[in-house]
C-alpha cells in the first residue's frame, strides 16, 4: 500500500513540475516581448532625431554662441523650436515656423557659432507689416559656420538670407522674392548656393567681398540684377538661369572668377556686364536676345571670353570699352548689331570666332588700336569689319581670316589666298581660302563586307584645311557619334542597328565632316548583316550513359563563313579542333572521372561570331563481378546462429523458472 501511494506521489510531483515549467516559459516570453517593444517605442519618443517639434509663429529667434552667452545653443536646445545636439549626425534643427519679422530685427539670427552643425528648413519669413528701417533680414548668420538652409521662403523684407563673415554654409532650394537682396554674402567664403529661386528683388544673388564660393543651378528673374559679384575673387558661378532682369550678371571690381554654362537671356540691359573685372573666365554661356549687349565690358583687362553663344542681341554681341589684353575666342556671334565693338581698347586678341549675320562683324572704333584678329570666319554680315584707325592687325604670322567676299585665288592650294584682302581701313595679308567641302575617303569597312554583331573597326581619311568635326551615323541621323581618330564603331549603337536587320540585309553607314566655314561633306558605305553559326547536336543524346569507350559525336554547323569547329569536355581547359564528325579523344575520355560529363561544341566565323551548344552525358564503367556465395553464406549463417542462440536462452530461462518454483 505504501509502495502504491509513493508511486502516485511521484507521478503527481512530476506532473506539477511540468506545469510550472510551461507557465514559466510562457511568462518569460511575454516579459521579453514587452521589454523589447517598450524599449523601441521609448527610443522613438526620446530620440533627438524624432523629438516632437512645435510649429509656431515667432517674431524672432536669436542665438549667440559666444562663451558666457545666455542665448547660446545649449539654451536653444531646450526651446520648443529647436531639436538636435549640434553634431554632424544629429544637427540642431529649426523647422516649419512662421517668422513675422519686426522693425530692426531678424527672423532667425545666429552669431559666433563654430563647430556646431545646424539646419534651418521649411520656414517662412515675412515682414510683419509695421515699421521697417531697411535692415531686417529673414535669416542672418554672422561669424558662423556649418549651416544648412533648405526650402525656406522669404518675402517683403530688405534681405532674405544674409551671411556676414561666415563659411561653409549651404543655401539650397529656397525661394526669395520682393526683397532688396534675396541672398547676400558679405565677406563670406567657401559656401554653396544652389537650386534657389529669386525674383522681383533688387539683386537675386549678391556676393560682396566674398571668395571661393560656388553658385550654381539657381534661377533668378525679374530682378534689377540677377546676380551681382562685387569685390570678389575665385568664385565658381555656373549653370544658372537669369532672365528678365536688367543685367543677368553684373561683375563689379572682381577678379579670377569662373562664369560658365549659364543662360543669360532676354534681359532688359545686358546678359552680362563687367566693370573693372580682371582675369575672369567667361566660358560656354548663352547670351541671347538681350535688349542691349550680350556682354558689356568696361575698364576690364586680361579676361577670357570663350565658346559662348552670343546671338540676337539688339545692340552688340560683345562691347569692349577701355579694356585691354582680353582674349575673345571660339564664340558664335550671330544676328547682333555689331558682333564685336572695340572702343578705346588695345592689345585684345580675337580668334576662331564664327561671326555671322551681324550688321557689322567687328567694328574697331576710335581708340581701338593694336588689336589682333585672326582665324575668324566672317559670313553673312552686312559689313564684315571696319578698322577706323587702321592700326589693328588682321592676320597672325601664318593665317588670317575667312572673308566671304574675298575675290582672290589660291593657285598653290595651301589654303591661303594669293593676294591681300583689303576692307574698310584694314588689310588681311593672309586671307583664308576654302571654297571646297571636306573630302572623306572610307578605307574600311568596304561595300558589301559581311559583318557580325561585334562592331567592326573603321578607317577614314578626311581632308580639309579648316576641319571642325567628324561624325558617323548608321540610323540616318537618329544617333550621331563624334570621333576624332579612327577606331571601332560604338558597340551599343551597332548592336541596336544590327538586331533590327534581317539576315543579309544592308547596314548603311554615313560619315560626315564639316569645317569652320560651315561646309559639310559626307560619304557612305553599305555592309551586310551576317548571323552567327548555327550548331545542331545529333549525337550523343542528352543523359545517355557511356562506358570506357569514348562516345562518337555527330554535329551539324550551318555557316557560310565558317572558320573553326572544336569541342571541350573539361570546361575549356582542353580544346580539340575537328573538321568532320568522329569520336571524342580516347585519352581525354580516359582522364575524366566517372559521373556527369558536359561536351561543349564550338564554332566561329570569320566575322568574329562565336557560338556553342552542349550536351550532358554520363561516364560509368561497370565493376567486374564474382560469385556471391561467400557473402550470402556468411550472412545467412550468421542469422541462423542468432536464431539458435535465442532459442537456447529461452529454453534455459524456462527451466530455471520451474526449478525455482519446485524449490
Amino acid at each position: 500500500m505504501f509502495e502504491k501511494k509513493s508511486r502516485k506521489l511521484v507521478l503527481s510531483s512530476v506532473f506539477m513540475i511540468i506545469i510550472v515549467l510551461i507557465f514559466a516559459s510562457l511568462t518569460l516570453t511575454r516579459i521579453t516581448f514587452e521589454h523589447n517593444y517598450s524599449g523601441d517605442f521609448k527610443g522613438e519618443l526620446t530620440s533627438k532625431d524624432h523629438k516632437l517639434k512645435l510649429t509656431a509663429i515667432y517674431n524672432d529667434i536669436i542665438i549667440d554662441d559666444l562663451p558666457g552667452s545666455l542665448i547660446n545653443w545649449t539654451w536653444a536646445e531646450a526651446q520648443s523650436w529647436c531639436s538636435g545636439s549640434g553634431t554632424l549626425s544629429d544637427p540642431y534643427i529649426i523647422e516649419s515656423h512662421l517668422l513675422n519679422v519686426q522693425n530692426q530685427f531678424d527672423g532667425i539670427q545666429i552669431s559666433n557659432s563654430h563647430n556646431k552643425y545646424f539646419i534651418i528648413r521649411n520656414c517662412t519669413f515675412r515682414w510683419d507689416g509695421f515699421i521697417s528701417i531697411g535692415s531686417e533680414t529673414g535669416v542672418f548668420l554672422s561669424n558662423t559656420t556649418n549651416g544648412y538652409l533648405y526650402n525656406n521662403t522669404a518675402y517683403g523684407l530688405p534681405t532674405g538670407i544674409y551671411l556676414y563673415q561666415s563659411e561653409n554654409i549651404f543655401i539650397t532650394n529656397n525661394t526669395v522674392h520682393n526683397l532688396m537682396s534675396a541672398i547676400y554674402l558679405l565677406e563670406s567664403n567657401l559656401s554653396y548656393i544652389y537650386e534657389n529661386t529669386g525674383y522681383s528683388n533688387e539683386v537675386g544673388i549678391n556676393l560682396d567681398n566674398s571668395f571661393d564660393n560656388s553658385i550654381y543651378n539657381n534661377t533668378v528673374y525679374s530682378n534689377t540684377n540677377g546676380m551681382q559679384i562685387s569685390n570678389s575673387k575665385y568664385n565658381e558661378i555656373y549653370e544658372n538661369i537669369a532672365y528678365n532682369n536688367d543685367d543677368g550678371i553684373l561683375v563689379w571690381y572682381s577678379e579670377n572668377n569662373n562664369i560658365k554654362h549659364n543662360k543669360l537671356n532676354n534681359n532688359f540691359d545686358h546678359g552680362m556686364e563687367m566693370n573693372n573685372g580682371h582675369n575672369n573666365t567667361i566660358l560656354e554661356n548663352e547670351l541671347i536676345s538681350n535688349t542691349q549687349e550680350g556682354i558689356n565690358m568696361v575698364n576690364s583687362h586680361n579676361n577670357t571670353i570663350a565658346k559662348n553663344d552670343i546671338k540676337d542681341n539688339l545692340l552688340d554681341g560683345i562691347y569692349v570699352s577701355n579694356s585691354d589684353d582680353n582674349v575673345i575666342s571660339g564664340n558664335i556671334i550671330q544676328n547682333n548689331d555689331d558682333g564685336i565693338n572695340l572702343y578705346v581698347s588695345i592689345y585684345n586678341k580675337i580668334y576662331e570666332n564664327s561671326i555671322d549675320n551681324n550688321n557689322r562683324g567687328i567694328y574697331a572704333d576710335l581708340g581701338g588700336n593694336y588689336n589682333l584678329a585672326y582665324w575668324n570666319f566672317f559670313t553673312g554680315n552686312v559689313i564684315h569689319a571696319i578698322d577706323a584707325t587702321s592700326t589693328n592687325y588682321w592676320n597672325f604670322t601664318y593665317i588670317g581670316n575667312y572673308w566671304e567676299n574675298y575675290t582672290g585665288v589660291d593657285t598653290d592650294h595651301n589654303g591661303i589666298g594669293d593676294t591681300n584682302h583689303t576692307f574698310n581701313g584694314g588689310i588681311d595679308y593672309l586671307p583664308i581660302w576654302d571654297p571646297d567641302l571636306p573630302t572623306i575617303n572610307i578605307i574600311s569597312p568596304s561595300n558589301n563586307d559581311l559583318v557580325g554583331r561585334t562592331a567592326p573597326s573603321f578607317i577614314v581619311e578626311v581632308t580639309d584645311v579648316y576641319l571642325e568635326d567628324m561624325w558617323y551615323t548608321m540610323d540616318f541621323g537618329a544617333n550621331n557619334v563624334l570621333f576624332t581618330i579612327n577606331g571601332t564603331f560604338n558597340q551599343s549603337l551597332w548592336e541596336a542597328v544590327w538586331d533590327s536587320k534581317a539576315e543579309m540585309n544592308d547596314i548603311y553607314i554615313i560619315f560626315y565632316a564639316n569645317d569652320t566655314l560651315g561646309h559639310l561633306g559626307s560619304n557612305n558605305v553599305s555592309v551586310i548583316k551576317s548571323v552567327a553559326p548555327i550548331i545542331t547536336i545529333t549525337s550523343p543524346l542528352e543523359d545517355v550513359v557511356f562506358g570506357a569507350i569514348a562516345p562518337n559525336f555527330t554535329v551539324e554547323v550551318v555557316e557560310s563563313n565558317l572558320e573553326f569547329m572544336w569541342y571541350s569536355v573539361d570546361g575549356g581547359l582542353t580544346n580539340v579542333i575537328f573538321t568532320t564528325n568522329g569520336s571524342i579523344s580516347q585519352s581525354i575520355w580516359d582522364a575524366l572521372p566517372e559521373g556527369g560529363v558536359i561536351i561543349r561544341f564550338y564554332a566561329n566565323d570569320s566575322l568574329g561570331n562565336l557560338v556553342f551548344e552542349q550536351v550532358h552525358i554520363f561516364k560509368e564503367i561497370p565493376v567486374p563481378t564474382s560469385p556471391a556465395i561467400g557473402i550470402d553464406f556468411i550472412s545467412n549463417g550468421f542469422i541462423l546462429l542468432i536464431a539458435i542462440a535465442g532459442s537456447i536462452i529461452f529454453i534455459i530461462s524456462g527451466m530455471l523458472k520451474r526449478k525455482r518454483k519446485n524449490l
